[in-house]
């Protein structure tokens, strides 16, 4: 691949290289870099549509999955044309007729703990377009083993957030969320979402991208943005490596609050538990306890949700975490009528009641 700029591709570009930050020597950075996005869906649409417009020169499109009808609400990238297609096939097809320069490497298989070192070493940033948090983490590891920028994002109903990890030693994937277990996937199946939402993040996830070719981002990132689109609310989340991580369960600066925090991480870990709190999916993670999984009370009743349980109970105490009487109560009798033992944990952290 010539990193050199043709005549025809100069022209094409010339509004952004008229800008003062990428100019000539800019644009000849995004068309010498190799992007991976992983996922050809609503995330993944808008990322590959932005980056192939603004002239990368490779991009690689890791995805298992065809074109259905629920998809062209988001997918932006396709068409009726499309269905029954392969997503990469489609992808290919359709991004060619923007910028044919660009080459489009396809992968049309699901990233795995086998394959994830040899896709992803061939490439200088990785999106994360995916919807799962197993593939999340087979992304992190990778890109930790292999010192590969991971460009994160994730939607659902009308939120979403972005980050970017393992940059300049900057923050990982397990550093926003640690315990790894099998979450249940594809959650936009059961929740919904809307394509404005995963338009909008995909896009942020392009921007981190371009900023990073250029060298727009020389700092070390510690933070995800978080993003409300009914409101239009942005905000940056700080997340603690876990070096520097203080080992109690919620982050607070009274003393009283810290005694509390060693009784509660004391009890717990007499035995090896698997902590439920049933908060909201934006109130969980704005404050949650360290070790805790997030199953909002509306996903209790999932059949998903009892087999994920169930699985965890052989070799796990399973404990119920809400600030809500009422919602642990009713937690409670649910996982009662399912025949599965937890205990449950009160917000002021001192005592364990079956």
């Amino acid at each position: 691949m010539q990193n050199q700029l043709s005549k025809k591709e100069i022209k094409l570009y010339k509004k952004q290289i008229n800008l003062e930050k990428i100019g000539l020597e800019g644009q000849k950075k995004i068309k010498k870099s190799k992007i991976l996005v992983i996922g050809a869906g609503g995330l993944g649409c808008p990322v590959l549509i932005y980056l192939v417009s603004s002239g990368i020169g490779c991009i690689g499109i890791i995805d298992g999955d065809e074109v259905e009808n629920s998809n062209l609400n988001r997918q932006i990238l396709y068409t009726i044309k499309d269905l029954a297609k392969t997503k990469v096939a489609a992808a290919k097809t359709n991004l060619n007729k923007i910028n044919k320069e660009c080459e489009i490497i396809v992968h049309s298989y699901k990233l795995n703990k086998y394959n994830q070192i040899e896709v992803i070493s061939y490439y200088d940033i990785v999106i994360d377009a995916t919807d799962n948090f197993i593939t999340r983490y087979i992304i992190d590891e990778a890109c930790y083993r292999l010192n590969k920028v991971y460009i994160y994002g994730a939607a659902s109903k009308f939120e979403g957030q972005s980050g970017v990890f393992h940059y300049q030693d900057g923050i990982r994937y397990k550093n926003l969320y640690e315990l790894k277990f099998k979450m249940m996937e594809n959650q936009c199946n059961t929740e919904g979402i809307m394509g404005i939402t995963t338009g909008y993040i995909g896009i942020s996830q392009a921007i981190e991208t371009l900023k990073i070719i250029l060298g727009l981002s020389k700092k070390s990132r510690d933070y995800v943005n978080i993003y409300e689109m009914i409101e239009m609310i942005v905000k940056k989340k700080e997340i603690k490596t876990r070096r520097n991580r203080i080992n109690n369960i919620l982050t607070n600066n009274t003393e009283k609050a810290k005694k509390k925090s060693l009784i509660f991480k004391k009890t717990i870990n007499t035995k090896k538990s698997l902590i439920v709190d049933l908060k909201d999916r934006q109130e969980f993670i704005d404050k949650h306890v360290k070790q805790a999984i997030n199953i909002p009370m509306s996903k209790l009743k999932l059949q998903q949700t009892t087999k994920l349980l169930r699985k965890y109970e052989k070799t796990n105490n399973i404990i119920i975490y809400c600030k809500s009487i009422h919602k642990r109560q009713v937690a409670s009798i649910l996982l009662k009528q399912q025949i599965i033992k937890h205990k449950i944990i009160n917000s002021k952290n001192e005592n364990l009641i079956e």
